[in-house]
This record gives structure tokens, C-alpha cells and sequence, in this order.
């Protein structure tokens, strides 16, 4: 472990955003154990630091989200022994790890490196193939729209509105009538 050169006040708080947002994320899949968080954030930031010593035009909290999410989702692959598409964790293999309860027993295996304890894996497995989608194919055919009777009257009182130019206008016109009365109520009273 290197250690870090004196930061300004800056690039300090540019790190410490980094570290809220990869501690919030890791906490968004549900890993409590602050050991743990705390260890897997500093893996990270250690990983982005070396990236930024060779992208310094990347803000801090930018690349330790693209570590955090490439370490997530090489993980991920390396455990479920599958390609993940675009090389990121999608929904699918989230609720995967819900499924396998990473969450609850297997947190000090979430960004281990392998080997890792044959449950687990299987349970990964199992939970990743069962969270695919199940396709069906499906017809729907239009049916006509039915109305109770007040929105068929309403229908039919706005269809004679809309031949009758004069109705139209009256009913407006009473609108209006009922709001002045309002205000002139509202105004006296």
C-alpha cells in the first residue's frame, strides 16, 4: 500500500464525494458491514487514484464509479462463469445477488477473489438464471370502450357541444359567470 501524497482542500473533498458515492452504491446492494464497505471503498479509490495519475482530466468521483461498477461487474462475471453484457451489472444480476442473499450471508464473499465457498456459487447460479426474463407470446385485441352511463352522457352532451358553436360559447360563458360570482363573493365577504 502506497502511501498518498498531501492533498489540497480540493482534491480532498473531489475524493471525499468519490468515496460517499462508491460507499453508496455498495450500500445499494445492500452490503452493511462497514469493515467491509470501508475495505471495498479503499480498493477502489486506490484504483481510480493510479487512473487519474494517467487521466488527470477525469474528475475523482468519475472514475472510482467506473472502478466501482467494473469491479462489481468483473466479479460478477468471474462468480456466475457468464460474459455480462456491455460488461456491467444490470438488473438481472443484482437480483441475483438478492436472491443468493448476498446481502445477508455472504457479504464478506461480495468482491472476494475467488475461491469462494461452493453454495455460494451455486446459489449465484441458480438465482442468475432464474431472474432471466420468461417470454411469452401474446395477442391483444382491440374491444371497444365501454361507458358507464354517466360517461356516456357526458360523451354525448360533449358531441352536441362540439356541433353547436352557440351551446358551446353559453357553457363557457357560465363558467366564467360562476367564477366572477366566486371572486365577487370572495371580494365582499
Amino acid at each position: 500500500m502506497n502511501p498518498l501524497r498531501p492533498l489540497s482542500e480540493v482534491e480532498l473533498a473531489e475524493w471525499e464525494q468519490a468515496y460517499i458515492s462508491v460507499e453508496c452504491y455498495l450500500r445499494a446492494l445492500q452490503v452493511r458491514n462497514r469493515l467491509l464497505v470501508a475495505d471495498m471503498v479503499r480498493a477502489i479509490l486506490f484504483r481510480a487514484s493510479d487512473r487519474q495519475a494517467r487521466e488527470p482530466e477525469k474528475v475523482p468521483r468519475i472514475l472510482a464509479m467506473e472502478e466501482t461498477l467494473k469491479a462489481v461487474a468483473d466479479w460478477t462475471s468471474d462468480v456466475l462463469d457468464v460474459q455480462l453484457e456491455d460488461n456491467r451489472l444490470a438488473a438481472r444480476g443484482r437480483l441475483a445477488l438478492l436472491l443468493a442473499d448476498m446481502p445477508g450471508k455472504w457479504q464478506p464473499v461480495f468482491l472476494a477473489q475467488s475461491p469462494w465457498p461452493r453454495p455460494f456459487v451455486e446459489k449465484m447460479r441458480s438465482a442468475y438464471l432464474a431472474a432471466g426474463p420468461q417470454f411469452a407470446l401474446l395477442t391483444m385485441t382491440p374491444q371497444p370502450l365501454e361507458l358507464n352511463a354517466l360517461g356516456s352522457g357526458a360523451a354525448q352532451w360533449f358531441g352536441m357541444m362540439e356541433r353547436r358553436p352557440l351551446m358551446k360559447k353559453m357553457y363557457y360563458g357560465g363558467i366564467l359567470a360562476c367564477i366572477a360570482a366566486i371572486g365577487w363573493l370572495i371580494w365582499k365577504g
